[in-house]
């Protein structure tokens, strides 16, 4: 799917928070980020600051600038330095954002048995492994995030321990890739992923034909508030005060012996979230990961 009104965006902000504004764009653009710092070609016009540039379609800037300012907000009350940080924007050419992105986005490895890899490269599976064909179309992740790479992790964790599900939910489903695993993991479990935005649910929706799954994943553009029903297995890759929000919908999603795996939230922020869903003792934690400063949290029904 081609998105014909792009912006691009500049955000500048302190060297110490590069990375974790880096980790939250790659979310939604993947390989196409491009970071600008001391050592770069191109410098940032701010000295002490990284200049981090991303391609969005027009209708997400204002929801893109939202989220960085929101994290920043975050990081500050961590104690980090956040000042001096700035944004600006402008229209690109589609043809130029899809050149850049063809450059960067290559077969790379999700977790031990998963690799995901665009449309227009070749791949050969190793015995084992589960490839998953990806076309993000524009501004949507390729799956390069810790936090997706986590969501993989412990999906393919759940698959080794058991049981397996007859039903699964991605909520916040994005390209689809989430989905378009859980069924590789379980190939009898039928999966609903679902997204508030018109966008990523024509992009997941080609995805998923993409790979061949159309029979046994359903995409939705459905507010995670308005589901119903139980699952074997509930994905939620979001961020921290989306989790929080919705922990009274996305608990009652969760079905006998079934799991939750959750993840978008800084690795300080965990045991807040942990707190958040096992407080009442009707679900506990089970397992928690961490890769680069971002962390999944996964929590069952207990016994």
């Amino acid at each position: 799917m081609i998105v014909g009104d792009l912006a691009q965006l500049v955000f500048s902000v302190p060297d110490e928070v590069a990375e974790a504004v880096a980790n939250l764009l790659s979310e939604e653009v993947g390989a196409g980020l491009e970071q600008r710092d001391s050592e770069t070609l191109d410098k940032p016009e701010q000295a002490g600051n990284t200049e981090l540039v991303v391609c969005v379609p027009s209708s997400r800037v204002e929801a893109q600038i939202n989220a960085v300012n929101a994290l920043l907000a975050s990081l500050a009350e961590m104690g980090q330095r956040t000042d001096p940080h700035s944004h600006r924007s402008q229209d690109i050419r589609p043809e130029d954002w899809i050149d850049l992105y063809k450059r960067h986005f290559k077969a790379h490895r999700l977790a031990r048995h998963t690799v995901v890899k665009p449309s227009w490269e070749d791949y050969e599976a190793a015995a084992g492994e589960l490839v998953v064909e990806l076309d993000p179309g524009q501004a949507f992740g390729t799956g390069l995030h810790a936090s997706t790479r986590l969501c993989v992790s412990a999906l393919e964790r759940s698959a080794r321990l058991g049981p397996a599900p007859s039903d699964a939910l991605d909520v916040g489903c994005g390209t689809g890739i989430l989905a378009i695993v859980i069924a590789r993991l379980w190939p009898s479990c039928r999966v609903l992923a679902v997204d508030n935005d018109p966008i990523a649910v024509e992009v997941a929706r080609e995805n998923v034909a993409r790979n061949g799954l159309s029979d046994r994943i359903k995409v939705e553009q459905r507010s995670a508030a308005d589901l119903d029903g139980q699952y074997g297995i509930v994905t939620a890759n979001l961020t921290f005060e989306a989790l929080v929000e919705l922990a009274p919908v996305l608990r009652e999603r969760i079905g006998d012996f079934g799991r939750l795996i959750m993840s978008g939230l800084l690795s300080e922020r965990a045991r807040e979230l942990q707190q958040v869903y096992t407080h009442d003792l009707i679900l506990e934690s089970e397992y928690t990961e961490e890769q680069d400063g971002w962390r999944s949290v996964t929590v069952r029904v207990r016994a």
